[in-house]
């Protein structure tokens, strides 16, 4: 495992190991039976065949402008999605949206409508499937299909997966590099539940690089999310912040050497 600022690079040349749910050999790659010391549900992956095969997995970036990446999980939803949109249109906001593959098959033209508009398309599963409760010809599958499905819908095939809840092991990194994804998790989550205080945090504690999770699907959204969704975009964009896609966050000059403490400056009060 290679560190990379806030980048996390899995080397499957060496083998790729985290925790999840047991698996059977499977083909592409040999999973391990796991060993008793590491509990009932340890499993690790081993590529078959030489050449590099890996995945990055971000959390955060460092970039030298006041870049941040908004993504959007679970939709697109009729109730939700058009909200969001009309946000982002609003202040020319860019993001990119995690798509449940069987919600983009029921609403094809609210997927189309937002890449139309210059948002990412990204893989979430075929009905947001937890990785790590599967194997691999299952994960591959969810997400082939769910890739297949966006590319035919945009014309561009997806290449970041954000796995549902958050969890992946070695078993899903195994699957991503062998589909050429990269993983997009994040540094911020504003929720349903309290949305105001989610957004004051990132307000607060929020730097460049910032990566922030909301939803526009499931039991997440509500009324209160998208006002507070709006008070967010509003407030970084006045102080001089621009949302852009994952992909674009990601391929942005870095502010330079990593601070090895880990640190990171909040907001400046005149930043808000």
């Amino acid at each position: 495992m290679k560190f990379i600022g806030d980048r996390r690079r899995f080397l499957a040349k060496s083998g790729l190991v985290a925790a999840g749910a047991v698996a059977a050999a499977t083909a592409g790659f040999a999973a391990e039976p796991a060993l008793a010391a590491e509990g009932p549900t340890a499993r690790t992956a081993t590529p078959a065949g030489p050449g590099s095969y890996e995945a990055a997995v971000t959390f955060r970036t460092s970039p030298a402008a006041k870049l941040v990446a908004l993504t959007i999980d679970d939709g697109p939803t009729a109730g939700w999605t058009p909200q969001v949109l009309e946000i982002l249109r609003r202040r020319d906001a860019k993001a990119t949206f995690f798509r449940v593959g069987e919600r983009a098959q029921a609403h094809p033209g609210l997927t189309e409508r937002t890449a139309d508009e210059g948002h990412e398309q990204g893989n979430h599963t075929w009905a947001h499937d937890d990785l790590t409760h599967h194997g691999e010809t299952f994960d591959r599958g969810s997400l082939e299909r769910t890739g297949e499905l966006l590319a035919k819908l945009t014309g561009r095939p997806p290449t970041l997966c954000r796995p549902p809840y958050g969890r992946i092991d070695s078993v899903g990194l195994a699957v991503c590099a062998g589909l050429h994804y990269d993983v997009a998790l994040w540094s911020h989550h504003v929720t349903g539940s309290d949305p105001e205080g989610g957004v004051n945090k990132i307000l607060n504690q929020g730097t460049p690089g910032s990566i922030i999770l909301l939803h526009d699907g499931g039991p997440e959204p509500n009324g209160n999310l998208m006002k507070q969704l709006d008070r967010l975009v509003a407030s970084m964009t006045d102080s001089g912040y621009r949302f852009v896609t994952v992909s674009e966050l990601l391929a942005a000059p870095s502010r330079g050497d990593v601070d090895r403490s880990g640190s990171r400056s909040p907001l400046r009060p005149g930043d808000r």
